[in-house]
Protein backbone atom coordinates (compact mmCIF):
# COMPACT_ATOMS: atom_id res chain seq x y z
CA UNK A 1 0.00 0.00 0.00
CA UNK A 2 2.68 2.58 1.01
CA UNK A 3 4.36 1.77 -1.99
CA UNK A 4 1.72 2.30 -4.50
CA UNK A 5 1.47 5.48 -2.93
CA UNK A 6 4.88 6.61 -3.29
CA UNK A 7 4.93 5.63 -7.26
CA UNK A 8 1.24 8.24 -7.19
CA UNK A 9 3.73 10.65 -5.98
CA UNK A 10 5.38 12.59 -8.80
CA UNK A 11 9.23 11.49 -9.03
CA UNK A 12 10.20 15.58 -8.41
CA UNK A 13 7.89 15.68 -5.37
CA UNK A 14 9.02 12.46 -3.23
CA UNK A 15 11.76 14.29 -1.71
CA UNK A 16 9.33 17.02 -0.50
CA UNK A 17 6.84 14.67 0.30
CA UNK A 18 9.60 12.37 2.50
CA UNK A 19 10.66 15.70 4.22
CA UNK A 20 7.11 17.18 5.03
CA UNK A 21 5.93 13.76 6.18
CA UNK A 22 9.20 12.81 8.42
CA UNK A 23 8.98 16.20 10.44
CA UNK A 24 5.17 15.55 10.94
CA UNK A 25 6.10 12.83 12.91
CA UNK A 26 8.79 14.33 14.70
CA UNK A 27 6.67 17.35 15.81
CA UNK A 28 4.57 14.17 16.35
CA UNK A 29 7.25 12.38 18.87
CA UNK A 30 8.12 15.49 20.68
CA UNK A 31 5.30 16.97 21.98
CA UNK A 32 4.09 13.14 23.15
CA UNK A 33 7.57 13.37 24.59
CA UNK A 34 7.17 16.77 25.90
CA UNK A 35 3.48 15.76 27.32
CA UNK A 36 4.73 12.73 29.00
CA UNK A 37 8.00 14.51 30.51
CA UNK A 38 5.19 17.57 31.91
CA UNK A 39 3.14 15.26 33.27
CA UNK A 40 6.48 13.12 34.76
CA UNK A 41 7.31 16.57 36.25
CA UNK A 42 4.06 17.33 37.49
CA UNK A 43 3.92 14.47 39.90
CA UNK A 44 7.35 15.07 41.38
CA UNK A 45 6.23 18.54 42.09
CA UNK A 46 3.00 16.89 43.56
CA UNK A 47 5.21 14.72 45.69
CA UNK A 48 7.55 17.35 46.93
CA UNK A 49 4.64 19.20 47.65
CA UNK A 50 2.62 16.36 49.70
CA UNK A 51 6.11 16.07 51.52
CA UNK A 52 6.17 18.85 52.94
CA UNK A 53 2.82 18.68 53.72
CA UNK A 54 3.66 15.81 55.86
CA UNK A 55 6.20 17.18 57.24
CA UNK A 56 4.22 19.89 58.62
CA UNK A 57 1.76 17.53 59.90
CA UNK A 58 4.24 15.54 62.18
CA UNK A 59 6.00 18.63 62.91
CA UNK A 60 4.65 18.54 66.56
CA UNK A 61 6.63 17.17 69.28
CA UNK A 62 3.79 15.11 70.52
CA UNK A 63 4.58 11.64 69.61
CA UNK A 64 1.64 9.35 71.14
CA UNK A 65 -0.90 7.65 70.07
CA UNK A 66 -3.98 10.40 70.22
CA UNK A 67 -1.84 12.23 68.11
CA UNK A 68 -1.35 9.54 65.46
CA UNK A 69 -5.62 9.43 65.63
CA UNK A 70 -5.78 12.80 65.08
CA UNK A 71 -3.70 12.50 62.08
CA UNK A 72 -5.56 9.85 60.61
CA UNK A 73 -9.03 11.64 61.18
CA UNK A 74 -7.96 14.55 59.37
CA UNK A 75 -11.01 15.35 57.07
CA UNK A 76 -10.04 15.84 53.53
CA UNK A 77 -11.12 13.72 50.34
CA UNK A 78 -7.98 14.04 48.47
CA UNK A 79 -6.11 12.37 50.89
CA UNK A 80 -5.40 8.92 53.64
CA UNK A 81 -3.08 8.31 55.79
CA UNK A 82 -1.61 5.30 57.05
CA UNK A 83 0.22 4.52 60.31
CA UNK A 84 3.12 1.69 59.34
CA UNK A 85 5.46 -0.17 61.88
CA UNK A 86 7.85 -2.83 60.34
CA UNK A 87 6.24 -3.02 56.74
CA UNK A 88 2.38 -3.43 58.11
CA UNK A 89 -0.42 -1.16 58.61
CA UNK A 90 -0.81 -0.58 62.39
CA UNK A 91 -3.16 2.43 61.76
CA UNK A 92 -5.44 3.81 59.17
CA UNK A 93 -8.63 6.01 58.88
CA UNK A 94 -11.17 3.30 58.81
CA UNK A 95 -14.00 6.48 58.76
CA UNK A 96 -13.28 6.67 55.28
CA UNK A 97 -13.75 3.34 52.84
CA UNK A 98 -15.12 5.27 50.05
CA UNK A 99 -12.34 6.18 48.40
CA UNK A 100 -11.61 2.79 46.61
CA UNK A 101 -7.99 3.23 46.74
CA UNK A 102 -7.09 -0.34 46.91
CA UNK A 103 -3.35 0.88 48.47
CA UNK A 104 -1.21 -2.35 48.22
CA UNK A 105 2.28 -2.37 50.22
CA UNK A 106 3.74 -4.91 47.94
CA UNK A 107 4.01 -2.43 44.96
CA UNK A 108 4.45 0.31 46.99
CA UNK A 109 8.25 0.80 47.13
CA UNK A 110 8.49 -0.58 43.16
CA UNK A 111 6.68 2.88 42.26
CA UNK A 112 8.99 4.94 43.90
CA UNK A 113 10.53 8.24 41.50
CA UNK A 114 12.95 10.03 44.14
CA UNK A 115 13.96 9.52 48.08
CA UNK A 116 10.55 11.23 49.09
CA UNK A 117 8.21 8.96 47.31
CA UNK A 118 6.62 7.49 44.46
CA UNK A 119 3.26 7.58 42.75
CA UNK A 120 1.09 4.46 41.14
CA UNK A 121 -2.13 3.77 39.31
CA UNK A 122 -5.22 2.74 41.07
CA UNK A 123 -7.98 2.17 39.25
CA UNK A 124 -8.89 4.50 37.25
CA UNK A 125 -6.26 7.34 39.38
CA UNK A 126 -2.97 8.08 39.92
CA UNK A 127 -2.07 8.39 43.51
CA UNK A 128 0.85 9.55 44.69
CA UNK A 129 2.86 8.96 48.43
CA UNK A 130 4.84 9.84 50.77
CA UNK A 131 6.56 8.36 53.60
CA UNK A 132 8.30 9.68 56.43
CA UNK A 133 9.35 8.59 59.86
CA UNK A 134 7.75 9.38 62.97
CA UNK A 135 8.84 10.10 66.10
CA UNK A 136 8.80 6.73 67.27
CA UNK A 137 12.12 4.70 65.61
CA UNK A 138 10.16 2.32 63.86
CA UNK A 139 7.17 3.89 62.68
CA UNK A 140 6.36 5.54 59.35
CA UNK A 141 3.94 7.78 58.12
CA UNK A 142 2.58 6.99 54.79
CA UNK A 143 0.19 9.82 53.16
CA UNK A 144 -1.61 8.95 49.87
CA UNK A 145 -3.05 11.79 47.79
CA UNK A 146 -4.85 11.72 44.86
CA UNK A 147 -3.24 13.29 41.60
CA UNK A 148 -4.94 16.12 39.47
CA UNK A 149 -3.00 17.41 36.63
CA UNK A 150 -3.61 20.85 36.06
CA UNK A 151 -4.93 20.27 32.95
CA UNK A 152 -3.82 21.78 29.14
CA UNK A 153 -3.30 25.32 30.11
CA UNK A 154 -0.36 24.49 32.22
CA UNK A 155 0.76 22.17 29.31
CA UNK A 156 0.30 24.61 26.71
CA UNK A 157 2.84 26.59 28.55
CA UNK A 158 5.21 24.47 28.54
CA UNK A 159 4.83 24.09 25.18
CA UNK A 160 5.17 27.90 24.32
CA UNK A 161 8.16 28.39 26.70
CA UNK A 162 10.46 25.00 26.75
CA UNK A 163 9.72 23.90 23.11
CA UNK A 164 10.01 27.39 21.17
CA UNK A 165 13.97 26.87 20.93
CA UNK A 166 13.61 23.14 19.92
CA UNK A 167 10.96 23.83 17.45
CA UNK A 168 13.28 26.62 15.05
CA UNK A 169 16.13 24.48 15.98
CA UNK A 170 14.38 21.42 14.06
CA UNK A 171 12.73 23.80 11.43
CA UNK A 172 16.56 25.15 10.81
CA UNK A 173 17.92 21.79 10.73
CA UNK A 174 15.12 20.33 8.40
CA UNK A 175 15.37 23.04 5.92
CA UNK A 176 19.27 22.77 5.82
CA UNK A 177 18.70 18.93 5.49
CA UNK A 178 15.80 19.43 2.49
CA UNK A 179 18.68 21.81 0.89
CA UNK A 180 21.58 19.14 0.85
CA UNK A 181 19.28 16.75 -0.08
CA UNK A 182 17.90 18.38 -3.18
CA UNK A 183 21.40 19.70 -3.97
CA UNK A 184 23.30 16.22 -3.56
CA UNK A 185 20.04 15.05 -6.01
CA UNK A 186 20.94 17.57 -8.24
CA UNK A 187 24.11 16.80 -8.54
CA UNK A 188 23.87 12.97 -9.20
CA UNK A 189 20.56 13.98 -11.84
CA UNK A 190 23.51 16.53 -13.63
CA UNK A 191 25.68 13.28 -13.73
CA UNK A 192 23.45 10.69 -14.86
CA UNK A 193 22.02 12.96 -17.99
CA UNK A 194 25.57 14.00 -18.52
CA UNK A 195 26.61 10.29 -18.76
CA UNK A 196 23.33 9.58 -21.00
CA UNK A 197 24.57 12.34 -23.47
CA UNK A 198 27.89 11.05 -23.18
CA UNK A 199 26.80 7.56 -24.31
CA UNK A 200 23.89 8.84 -26.86
CA UNK A 201 26.21 11.99 -28.46
CA UNK A 202 29.43 12.20 -29.99
CA UNK A 203 31.88 14.54 -28.04
CA UNK A 204 33.38 16.28 -30.54
CA UNK A 205 29.84 17.95 -32.35
CA UNK A 206 27.16 17.02 -29.89
CA UNK A 207 25.49 15.26 -32.38
CA UNK A 208 23.46 11.73 -31.77
CA UNK A 209 25.83 9.29 -31.90
CA UNK A 210 25.24 5.70 -33.43
CA UNK A 211 23.25 4.46 -30.30
CA UNK A 212 21.12 7.21 -30.71
CA UNK A 213 20.73 6.62 -34.65
CA UNK A 214 20.02 3.35 -34.03
CA UNK A 215 17.07 3.88 -31.56
CA UNK A 216 15.53 6.37 -33.43
CA UNK A 217 16.05 4.62 -36.36
CA UNK A 218 13.56 1.28 -34.89
CA UNK A 219 11.11 3.91 -33.95
CA UNK A 220 10.91 5.64 -36.98
CA UNK A 221 10.24 2.01 -39.02
CA UNK A 222 7.80 1.24 -36.33
CA UNK A 223 5.91 4.45 -37.29
CA UNK A 224 6.65 3.82 -40.95
CA UNK A 225 4.81 0.29 -40.65
CA UNK A 226 2.08 1.67 -38.16
CA UNK A 227 1.26 5.17 -39.57
CA UNK A 228 2.06 3.80 -43.42
CA UNK A 229 4.34 6.95 -43.55
CA UNK A 230 7.69 7.36 -45.35
CA UNK A 231 10.82 8.84 -44.46
CA UNK A 232 14.74 8.20 -45.86
CA UNK A 233 18.06 7.97 -44.67
CA UNK A 234 21.12 9.54 -46.16
CA UNK A 235 24.61 8.51 -45.58
CA UNK A 236 27.22 11.13 -46.07
CA UNK A 237 30.98 11.53 -46.18
CA UNK A 238 33.05 14.86 -46.61
CA UNK A 239 35.04 14.85 -49.86
CA UNK A 240 38.69 16.03 -49.23
CA UNK A 241 38.54 15.55 -45.54
CA UNK A 242 41.67 13.51 -45.22
CA UNK A 243 43.90 16.26 -47.51
CA UNK A 244 42.44 18.85 -44.61
CA UNK A 245 44.18 16.45 -41.87
CA UNK A 246 47.27 15.94 -43.42
CA UNK A 247 47.80 19.18 -44.38
CA UNK A 248 46.89 21.06 -41.27
CA UNK A 249 46.58 18.83 -38.22
CA UNK A 250 43.89 17.19 -36.83
CA UNK A 251 42.86 20.17 -34.71
CA UNK A 252 41.88 21.81 -38.10
CA UNK A 253 39.94 19.09 -38.85
CA UNK A 254 38.13 19.05 -35.48
CA UNK A 255 37.04 22.21 -35.97
CA UNK A 256 36.01 21.82 -39.65
CA UNK A 257 34.01 18.78 -38.23
CA UNK A 258 32.11 21.36 -35.62
CA UNK A 259 31.54 23.63 -38.57
CA UNK A 260 30.28 21.20 -41.01
CA UNK A 261 28.09 19.65 -38.29
CA UNK A 262 26.18 23.00 -37.58
CA UNK A 263 26.05 23.91 -41.29
CA UNK A 264 23.72 20.50 -41.28
CA UNK A 265 22.02 21.39 -38.34
CA UNK A 266 20.76 24.35 -40.20
CA UNK A 267 19.51 22.84 -43.44
CA UNK A 268 17.69 20.05 -41.23
CA UNK A 269 13.72 20.36 -39.52
CA UNK A 270 12.49 19.84 -36.53
CA UNK A 271 11.80 16.29 -37.06
CA UNK A 272 15.02 15.21 -38.93
CA UNK A 273 18.11 13.61 -37.45
CA UNK A 274 21.29 13.77 -38.02
CA UNK A 275 24.27 11.93 -36.55
CA UNK A 276 27.87 11.41 -36.63
CA UNK A 277 28.91 7.81 -36.90
CA UNK A 278 32.88 8.57 -36.66
CA UNK A 279 35.54 10.50 -38.61
CA UNK A 280 34.15 12.35 -41.67
CA UNK A 281 31.25 10.03 -42.16
CA UNK A 282 26.99 11.67 -41.29
CA UNK A 283 23.84 10.03 -41.60
CA UNK A 284 20.42 11.75 -41.89
CA UNK A 285 17.14 10.34 -41.09
CA UNK A 286 14.65 12.98 -43.19
CA UNK A 287 11.05 13.09 -42.79
CA UNK A 288 9.54 11.87 -46.08
CA UNK A 289 5.73 12.60 -45.77
CA UNK A 290 5.97 14.92 -49.06
CA UNK A 291 7.81 13.17 -51.62
CA UNK A 292 10.98 14.55 -52.82
CA UNK A 293 11.50 17.20 -49.73
CA UNK A 294 14.36 14.87 -48.52
CA UNK A 295 16.40 15.00 -51.75
CA UNK A 296 15.86 18.85 -51.64
CA UNK A 297 17.49 18.91 -48.31
CA UNK A 298 19.87 16.91 -49.30
CA UNK A 299 20.75 19.24 -52.54
CA UNK A 300 20.31 22.19 -49.51
CA UNK A 301 23.37 20.33 -47.49
CA UNK A 302 25.55 19.74 -50.53
CA UNK A 303 25.23 23.22 -51.29
CA UNK A 304 26.08 24.44 -47.96
CA UNK A 305 29.10 22.38 -47.13
CA UNK A 306 30.54 22.80 -50.59
CA UNK A 307 31.14 27.09 -49.46
CA UNK A 308 34.43 28.02 -48.16
CA UNK A 309 35.47 27.42 -44.62
CA UNK A 310 37.56 29.88 -42.37
CA UNK A 311 39.00 28.60 -40.18
CA UNK A 312 42.03 30.30 -38.08
CA UNK A 313 42.79 32.27 -41.03
CA UNK A 314 43.03 29.53 -43.17
CA UNK A 315 40.39 29.07 -46.38
CA UNK A 316 39.53 25.45 -46.71
CA UNK A 317 36.62 23.51 -49.20
CA UNK A 318 35.66 20.34 -48.88
CA UNK A 319 32.93 18.32 -50.67
CA UNK A 320 30.23 15.76 -49.93
CA UNK A 321 29.10 12.31 -51.25
CA UNK A 322 25.81 10.95 -49.91
CA UNK A 323 23.76 8.07 -50.79
CA UNK A 324 19.74 8.44 -50.17
CA UNK A 325 17.26 5.20 -49.94
CA UNK A 326 13.58 5.67 -49.76
CA UNK A 327 11.73 3.76 -46.97
CA UNK A 328 8.32 2.89 -48.16
CA UNK A 329 8.46 -0.57 -47.50
CA UNK A 330 9.54 -3.36 -44.49
CA UNK A 331 13.50 -3.64 -44.27
CA UNK A 332 15.78 -4.18 -41.06
CA UNK A 333 18.05 -1.28 -39.65
CA UNK A 334 20.58 -2.73 -40.71
CA UNK A 335 19.62 -3.18 -44.72
CA UNK A 336 18.84 0.34 -44.53
CA UNK A 337 22.30 1.61 -43.12
CA UNK A 338 24.02 -0.83 -46.01
CA UNK A 339 22.32 -0.02 -48.91
CA UNK A 340 22.47 4.22 -48.19
CA UNK A 341 26.12 2.99 -47.27
CA UNK A 342 26.68 1.81 -50.75
CA UNK A 343 24.59 4.56 -52.37
CA UNK A 344 27.21 6.90 -51.01
CA UNK A 345 30.51 4.86 -51.92
CA UNK A 346 28.87 5.10 -55.38
CA UNK A 347 28.03 8.86 -55.61
CA UNK A 348 32.00 9.11 -54.13
CA UNK A 349 33.45 6.87 -56.95
CA UNK A 350 31.42 9.14 -59.24
CA UNK A 351 33.44 11.98 -57.80
CA UNK A 352 31.01 13.21 -55.05
CA UNK A 353 27.36 14.77 -55.27
CA UNK A 354 23.67 12.48 -54.52
CA UNK A 355 22.88 9.42 -55.34
CA UNK A 356 19.63 7.60 -54.88
CA UNK A 357 19.23 3.93 -54.04
CA UNK A 358 15.90 2.38 -55.78
CA UNK A 359 14.18 -0.90 -56.52
CA UNK A 360 13.22 -1.16 -59.76
CA UNK A 361 11.38 -5.09 -60.59
CA UNK A 362 13.21 -6.34 -57.84
CA UNK A 363 16.84 -5.42 -59.67
CA UNK A 364 18.71 -2.97 -57.44
CA UNK A 365 20.73 0.20 -59.08
CA UNK A 366 21.99 3.52 -57.70
CA UNK A 367 20.51 6.77 -59.88
CA UNK A 368 22.71 10.12 -59.95
CA UNK A 369 21.21 13.01 -58.91
CA UNK A 370 22.31 16.33 -60.60
CA UNK A 371 23.22 19.21 -57.67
Amino acid sequence: MFDRLIKRIPEKQRILFFLVSTSFIGVCLILISVYNASNELEIIYEIENTHRFAEALTSSEQADEAHYQQLLSLDHSEYQFYILQQGEVMLKDSSRSDHGWDMQLATLYESRVNDKGGYMEIGQQVITWVMLPLARDDQQLLVLHRFASSGNATLSQVYIKRMLVPAIFYVWLMVWMGYIVRYLTGKLSEQKQAMEHMALHDTLTGLPNRNLLNDRLRNMLEVSKRQKSHFSIVMMDLDGFKVVNDTHGHAIGDLLLKEIAQRIKSCLRANDTVCRLGGDEFIFLLDDKQRNTSLEICKRIFSEISKPVVINGLMINVGSSMGLVYIDHDETPEDLIHKSDEAMYKAKANGGGIHIYRNIVDSEHVEKVAC
